[in-house]
């Protein structure tokens, strides 16, 4: 075992000081650090002890001491040749400046600790036993006395007597100084010490190495005065490996195992039993408590985040303390956890509420990884995915969430409703082009016709023949072509047909170019402005993106080797401003407010919780880089595998399903109405509102014709009938209420009998009407019988 302070030996024997020559006296320097009182102490004590001891002997030692202020090997230098100069013998020290650090300060979990530091019995670390600190906690020391066979009884020394050098540091200066005054006493007394001629600038003293090897070999029997950690033996090397050691149990003070060099690792209570003597009397654990039956008592380690971890609102006149301050998804979780497998726990967010990431420039973590590395917390949770990186510093459970990358983005504003949107497929060019053509072509139909044989038709007088196409049935043949409806007359001439042909070719195509183009552009009207996956955004420069900076999503797009994943990571470390975001809510924020200029990539609970939460945001694609949430642990936790069994649980019950459902489906913030479809099938009236005035304006325009068209036959009929058109209008109204007649008699226009016309009745007038045809029927065959009768 080396000691823990370099004890620098110059056995330099100097000039022997006579004045008194009874008595030889030596110089002995030590160098101490300012604050170092209690090493010190233990310097002056010996240097008493050996004095006193001196009484019978030639020899006494003066002590020379030195200070530092910090640890300066120039400064040390100095002083170390300032003690050669002032004749000293040896020089004891000095320490290290860097202080041992005791297990107390990081001990803070129900975590089975074994603490190497010899010093531990005297750090007062028992004083931590409460119910707050519940740990198992095992350390060694050196033990000065341990019963046969595994220790002699000529070693024993009383250990009951109150001993102001009780650490480990003060006991070695103590037995430094013992070892080389019982080597200086075995290799010249009775003689006197030579004295050599040494400095820092050179010197040699003969004797020097029979020195050393008497103090490697000093016969340990009959030592004065006693070392303070039993015997003080040392190997060739001039490195102490014969000792005892205690294994101890620290918060009870119970001896567990000894060991030494000679019998290796034994069972004290194997010892005691044959052996009644007991240097350090062992507490009863009786008299403490039994911690195995006691609730352990956890820190948790978290950071503030919606909908994981939040801080509750307290209502007026209401106070909350302890973890009642805090609610969301892992605050229920821990609850439930809890209550399964007994234990207790506390949350303590981090102060610089991060997740905990890796520095390469200070090579350190921040966050709560940093947290559970310095056993400030037992367990950390929040959102927090599992990666290799962070495995390699804490351990994880086994997932309690599954979920992968997505992008937030704000929905874009719906598309401007045009009056005519119907019309939008072709330009304005295109449309007027195809109005020409329709009337061109009904145009040169016409006048094809004309001159075709084959498409005049003889009509009721042979001696006459007639043409069909009319410039008002050839616009209806093009327009129906178009329309593609039937038309119940067709050309029978050979060129009228080929004509007829290559226009319903034409036709054909724009029917369906239009309904293609219509569809193209409806649908391009929905995604107008929008970005469908992650390759659509790294390959366009007016929408900005980012993620939380320093965590898990940062890390997967900064290491991944994909294309696209290289290609956005390093977009996003060049966007001024930075497009890397400190939380989750300021990414939110950003996207909400910057009117389609910015984009968020987040993980797919979280983006559910705040899309839901704020009708004017959607996520984008589909999620990709698979991840997992756990919670995390210092490494080689006992009591992960007891949480990893609970989690589980949770899983199959429904527990971790539920409480998806709570807190990020249903979280009751926002209701959002029912989004319009946006698959393209469905249309709303505001989009088809041209084409139904359309419809409109064709039956307003067709009434009207029809009713100019019904008032100009009246007027037609009322002069070659010589009747007024009021008379012949009635006439006609009266007629066309009778809706179920389709026949309809020309007589209703004919002048009524002079008898008949003072009556207001037509219905008189038209019987008078028909009698007098009649009467005039007979009277003409009446005539023309004698006629016949004579040429008989």
């Amino acid at each position: 075992m080396k000691l823990l302070f370099h004890i620098i030996v110059y056995t330099i024997i100097i000039r022997a000081l006579y004045a008194n020559v009874e008595k030889q006296i030596l110089n002995i320097g030590a160098i101490f650090f300012k604050d170092e009182t209690d090493l010190e102490a233990a310097f002056d004590t010996a240097v008493q002890d050996i004095n006193y001891l001196n009484q019978e002997y030639q020899l006494e030692f003066n002590p020379i001491k030195h200070y530092l202020s910090e640890d300066d090997s120039v400064i040390l230098q100095e002083i170390a040749c300032d003690l050669l100069q002032n004749s000293v013998a040896a020089i004891i020290g000095p320490s290290s400046a860097t202080k041992s650090v005791h297990g107390k300060s990081k001990i803070k979990s129900m975590i089975s600790f074994f603490l190497t530091n010899l010093d531990t019995h005297t750090s007062g670390i028992d004083k931590l036993l409460s119910d707050i600190f519940l740990s198992n906690v095992t350390s060694v020391r050196l033990r000065s006395y341990i019963p046969p066979p595994v220790h002699s009884e000529t070693d024993v020394f009383d250990p009951g007597e109150k001993d102001s050098v009780q650490t480990l540091n003060q006991q070695n200066i103590y037995d430094a100084l013992v070892l080389l005054y019982n080597a200086l006493q075995q290799t010249f007394q009775p003689d006197p010490i030579p004295v050599p001629e040494v400095s820092c600038e050179g010197g040699f003293w003969e004797p020097g190495n029979d020195l050393i090897d008497k103090m490697k070999k000093l016969d340990q029997k009959h030592l004065e005065p006693h070392y303070k950690t039993q015997k003080l033996t040392v190997n060739s090397f001039g490195i102490r490996d014969d000792f005892n050691l205690e294994i101890y149990d620290v918060m009870v003070d119970d001896t567990l195992n000894v060991w030494n060099k000679q019998h290796g690792l034994v069972v004290y209570d194997n010892l005691i039993s044959n052996f009644t003597r007991k240097v350090f009397k062992p507490k009863k654990k009786g008299d403490h408590v039994d911690y195995q039956k006691k609730k352990i008592k956890y820190t948790v380690a978290t950071r503030i985040g919606e909908p994981y971890f939040m801080i509750r609102e307290e209502p007026e006149g209401v106070h909350f303390e302890g973890n009642d301050r805090f609610k969301g998804y892992v605050v229920d979780l821990l609850f439930e956890l809890a209550k399964n497998l007994h234990f207790d726990f506390v949350f303590e967010p981090v102060p610089d509420n991060k997740y905990g990431a890796y520095d390469p420039n200070t090579n350190e973590w921040d966050g709560i990884v940093r947290q559970l590395m310095d056993n400030q917390a037992q367990m950390g949770i929040c959102d927090l995915t599992i990666t290799q990186e962070r495995r390699t510093v804490v351990d994880f459970t086994v997932p309690f969430m599954q979920l992968g990358v997505q992008i937030l983005y704000s929905k874009p504003p719906p598309p401007k409703k045009e009056l005519f949107q119907f019309l939008e497929p072709f330009s304005v060019a295109v449309w007027l082009c195809l109005l020409i053509a329709l009337f061109l072509m009904s145009l040169v139909y016409v006048v094809l016709a004309r001159f075709t044989p084959d498409e005049w038709k003889t009509q009721k007088d042979p001696n006459t023949v007639e043409l069909t196409w009319t410039l008002r049935n050839s616009f209806y043949l093009h327009i129906n072509s178009i329309l593609q409806v039937g038309c119940d007359i067709l050309p029978t001439a050979g060129p009228m047909r080929l004509f007829t042909t290559f226009w319903w070719i034409f036709a054909l195509l724009m029917a369906q170019t239009y309904l293609a183009k219509m569809t193209s552009f409806i649908t391009a009207s929905k995604m107008d402005g929008t970005i469908q996956n992650l390759h659509d955004l790294v390959q366009q420069d007016k929408i900005q993106f980012g993620t939380v900076k320093g965590g898990s999503t940062s890390l997967f797009f900064s290491q991944s080797s994909e294309t696209d994943y290289r290609l956005a990571w390093n977009k996003m470390k060049s966007f001024k401003p930075e497009a890397l975001t400190k939380d989750n809510k300021e990414g939110v924020d950003r996207v909400k407010h910057s009117k389609g200029r910015y984009a968020y990539l987040l993980e797919t609970p979280i983006l559910q919780y705040y899309a839901k939460k704020n009708c004017d945001l959607m996520p984008i694609g589909d999620p990709f880089g698979e991840k997992f949430y756990g919670i995390a642990v210092p490494l080689n936790a006992p009591y992960r595998s007891e949480l990893n069994v609970g989690i589980l649980k949770l899983s199959e019950q429904g527990f971790l399903y539920k409480l998806k459902r709570e807190w990020i489906f249903h979280n009751n913030t926002v209701l959002c109405e029912d989004a319009p479809s946006t698959d393209g099938t469905q249309m709303d009236m505001q989009t088809l509102r041209g084409v139904f005035l359309v419809l409109q304006l064709g039956i307003g325009v067709g009434i009207i014709i029809g009713i100019a068209e019904f008032f100009w036959y009246i007027n037609k009929m009322a002069v070659r009938e010589k009747i007024s058109p009021k008379l012949a209008l009635a006439r006609d109204f009266k007629f066309f209420l009778n809706f179920w007649k389709q026949i309809k008699p020309l007589s209703i226009y004919k002048c009524p009998e002079a008898g008949s016309q003072s009556r207001g009745s037509l219905m008189p007038s038209t019987a008078t009407e028909t009698n007098s045809s009649e009467k005039h029927k007979r009277k003409v065959k009446r005539r023309k019988k004698p006629e016949k009768d004579a040429k008989v």
